[in-house]
């Protein structure tokens, strides 16, 4: 079976728009600058699109040679994009923000300029932009959180694979209706896409371990969705509905696309698209 990673992502704040790249470091909490941001309302939450789906559109831009994050609201050319330095300067503001998956997520706020950016953009008073740089875990039903991740809900890497993805299309094209793939694969929301050939779908809920380019990536769980997948990327609209498709055919009894991964040994190692992905050990399935 010839695996290979063919397409890469980053989500810099959390719930935002997907930075599309080639290749990218990691880091012990997972890719560099990957849910290293969120924003936080004036109720102390972080807002993810299960609050407001428009944060969708906020798409981001990195510049690594400039040091900077620069922000697009819903690709509009004729407003003026907001531009962060990826290296936040530490601030004597810090802010706490309640995470969906239990906790609290502190950080230092990034100013009042991005911050109105946001407001108006949203439509929404008194946001912040806050670079995250701690987490409290709690209470007991979140205790399978990695303590190394910042603001990702789970674990430091989500991976899904074409065959699942061409499989997911396929059914909603019987069901429902045609779909492209790409606004498909965007509600997932995963770092990694790998392809291979004869791997069927679901096939990644066997993978125990995986080498890619060097790197071992250890098994989690299979990555349990809710309604925030049936939000059009591109839209923030609700719209073709592929958790119902997933709610009639559960996998170890849940609602599950892509695998969570983790890695021990990724510091300062960089993954590419089109790099060789081996699957070490394999597990048994429980259906």
């Amino acid at each position: 079976m010839d695996l290979h990673v063919s397409r890469l992502f980053v989500f810099p704040i959390k719930s935002c728009g997907a930075y599309e790249t080639d290749e990218w470091q990691l880091e012990s909490y997972g890719f560099q600058y990957d849910r290293n941001w969120a924003v936080v309302s004036t109720s102390e939450v972080c807002i993810t699109q299960i609050e407001d789906p428009k944060l969708c559109l906020i798409k981001p831009y990195i510049d690594l040679q400039k040091g900077t994050m620069t922000l697009v609201y819903a690709e509009n050319e004729d407003e003026v994009p907001m531009v962060v330095p990826l290296d936040t300067k530490h601030s004597d503001t810090m802010r706490m923000g309640k995470i969906c998956w239990g906790g609290h997520l502190e950080g230092m706020d990034c100013g009042d300029e991005v911050a109105e950016w946001l407001s108006w953009n949203l439509d929404q008073p008194g946001l912040r932009l806050v670079r995250c740089t701690s987490r409290t875990i709690a209470p007991k039903s979140y205790e399978r959180i990695d303590p190394k991740v910042i603001a990702s809900n789970r674990c430091q890497y989500l991976l899904s694979t074409q065959s699942t993805l061409k499989w997911l299309q396929q059914e909603m094209e019987n069901e429902i209706a045609e779909i492209d793939e790409d606004n498909l694969l965007y509600r997932f929301r995963g770092n990694f896409l790998i392809s291979g050939d004869s791997l069927p779908p679901f096939g990644e809920l066997t993978w125990q371990e995986l080498d890619i380019g060097g790197v071992k990536f250890q098994f989690v769980e299979g990555c349990e969705r809710c309604k925030m997948v049936n939000i059009d990327q591109d839209t923030s609209e609700s719209i073709y509905k592929p958790l119902s498709i997933l709610g009639k055919h559960k996998k170890e009894g849940k609602l599950i696309f892509g695998i969570y991964m983790k890695s021990e040994d990724a510091q300062k190692c960089k993954i590419r698209v089109g790099q060789k992905c081996t699957v070490i050990k394999t597990r048994k399935l429980n259906f």
